[in-house]
């Protein structure tokens, strides 16, 4: 339970940088931005595949007792 309110704690920290509201270093500010950026387009990658795999496994193109996925 600790855990869950330190990363509260984190994820606010980290939203008053990313909003201006707390003061620091533009490099840290502007390399915060990239690493979410890059967590949306990971977590955007990982959910197409998603939708490919299950598109894929309704239409029985996906052979479900292989060893290895279709990729």
């Amino acid at each position: 339970m600790m855990a869950l309110v330190w990363l509260i704690d984190i994820v606010v920290i980290v939203v008053k940088i990313l909003g201006g509201r707390t003061k620091v270093n533009p490099v840290l500010r502007l390399g915060l931005w990239l690493a979410l950026l890059c967590v949306l387009a990971a977590g955007l990658a990982v959910l197409g595949a998603g939708f490919v795999l299950l598109q894929r496994y309704l239409s029985g193109d996906l052979d479900t007792t292989g060893p290895e996925l279709p990729w």
